[in-house]
């Protein structure tokens, strides 16, 4: 299978200090505006399958799930481990640095949907990390 190009410029981030040094610190805040956090809640109520095990990757403190959903495992990979503990929805979770490690932390095909909505730009080698959720779904 021929792998998409993408050019490096294109991935280029104003601010190449490695992820690990500016998530050291937890950032308990929310990176969408409230209509942006309904829309996608509504998405994901639609979206989503009931009982799933779903993957919340570039996790936090908040998923945006509905709350009257139930899921069999949300698995939370991000960077801020005291987000990631401060996150309700999550089951589980594992602080996992994407850029220097696209490769997931799981089996493949256990999971039934993946999120990654709000972090997805910081993604330097995103064709990898979408070759893995491919296969863990």
């Amino acid at each position: 299978m021929n792998r998409p190009e993408i050019a490096p410029s294109l991935l280029a981030r104003v601010d190449e200090t490695p992820d690990p040094l500016f998530y050291q610190q937890p950032r308990f805040v929310t990176h969408i505006d409230a209509a942006t956090i309904e829309a996608l809640t509504s998405l994901y109520r639609e979206r989503l399958p009931a009982g799933g095990d779903l993957l919340d990757l570039m996790s936090s403190w908040v998923s945006h799930l509905p709350p009257e959903a139930r899921y069999a495992r949300v698995a939370g990979l991000g960077m801020n481990a005291a987000e990631l503990s401060a996150n309700p929805r999550l089951s589980e979770h594992r602080v996992h640095d994407l850029n220097a490690n696209p490769v997931l932390p799981y089996d493949s095909q256990c999971f039934d949907a993946v999120l990654i909505a709000v972090s997805v730009q910081y993604l330097v080698n995103p064709i990898d990390v979408f070759r893995e959720i491919q296969r863990v779904l």
